[in-house]
């Protein structure tokens, strides 16, 4: 069987090393980069204009914020809290306040979207393997046995700090973790009293100050770009086909699931989401993604605060009114 895999790992190294834009400085303005493997992807830091010693030291303390945030979400090792609960028999768990408002906000967007965006599909993840070296189709005995051990119709939030799962339900944080993480590195910095800085967690992206310009990677063109942003001190973050996938006799299969089918959703190449919170942009990014180009859209669109660019799986593409005003350049593809 023929396979074709990209992991997300290769892929946004070579988008952090050459596609990363920012706007041009005199050489009185300095810039303090550094790149971190964190959370599967590749994670950049960039300060500018501040001292270097400073700039170091508070780059080191937003990245140590991220690494604590993996290990708090991690569904690999036993490190944190996620872990435990996904090989625990138990069934009611307290849990503490970060963890409890992740999943607030996961039962709120499973709510409004549908049930498009669901934190409950671990063992859906693991039966298709993206979680190895050699993700597969399953086979149907073992996706329906997924199937009922996950879904966020299977927890409940009972009260503070406090859920109840049915069956053996397992969570992934995938859709939400990163956005998360740069949400808080960008808190960290500025604890530091950084004015000017970048975080990037493979494609996940926020700011502090203006003028920092971004590209968004093609979804079918690794080598290439599809938009230039100006994020306008928000953040911005983009979920696709491409990140995570294999190929079997010409079928592309990637890690967003449809919850309501535990296949691989349809319609689109990727969805690009802005707003305030790159916590919310990576978790609607994923909702409009399993929702489909034109619910999606009208998903988007009801949201306060947040403008979305799709690519549908014919290279259409559809924007909200307010994601032009990000807009710098939008890329003619020349392939």
């Amino acid at each position: 069987m023929k396979k074709n895999i990209l992991y997300i790992v290769l892929f946004f190294v070579f988008f952090a090393v050459g596609f990363l834009i920012s706007k041009e400085f005199n050489k009185k303005n300095t810039v303090v980069k550094r790149t971190q493997i964190l959370l599967g992807t590749v994670v950049v830091i960039q300060v500018r204009n501040f001292d270097e010693d400073k700039a170091n030291d508070a780059i080191s303390k937003a990245f140590a914020e991220i690494k604590r945030i993996e290990d708090l979400f991690t569904t690999y090792r036993n490190a944190g809290e996620i872990y435990k609960i996904n090989h625990s028999s138990d069934t009611v768990f307290t849990v503490d306040d970060e963890v409890f408002g992740l999943l607030k906000t996961g039962d709120s967007l499973w709510q409004i979207s549908g049930g498009a965006f669901d934190l409950a599909l671990e063992s859906v993840t693991k039966v298709w393997g993206f979680d190895s070296d050699e993700p597969a189709v399953p086979e149907n005995d073992s996706l329906k046995n997924a199937m009922e051990n996950s879904g966020w119709k299977n927890v409940e939030l009972i009260e503070r700090k406090k859920i109840k799962r049915k069956n053996k339900v397992k969570f992934n944080f995938g859709a939400i973790a990163k956005g998360y993480a740069v949400d808080r590195a960008i808190e960290i910095l500025k604890n530091e009293n950084v004015t000017g800085a970048l975080v990037n967690a493979g494609g996940e992206i926020k700011v502090i100050g203006k003028d920092w310009k971004v590209g968004v990677q093609h979804p079918r063109n690794p080598n290439s770009l599809i938009l230039k942003l100006d994020l306008k001190e928000k953040s911005v973050a983009t979920s696709g086909d491409y990140e995570q996938y294999f190929e079997v006799n010409g079928i592309r299969y990637h890690h967003i699931f449809d919850p309501a089918t535990g296949f691989p959703a349809k319609g689109l190449q990727s969805v690009t989401v802005i707003s305030k919170s790159n916590t919310w942009a990576d978790a609607v990014s994923t909702a409009a993604f399993v929702l489909g180009k034109e619910k999606g859209f009208e998903f988007v669109k009801s949201l306060k605060g947040t403008e979305a660019f799709f690519v549908d799986s014919l290279g259409n593409e559809k924007m909200t009114d307010g994601f032009n005003k990000y807009l710098i350049e939008k890329i003619i593809d020349s392939n």
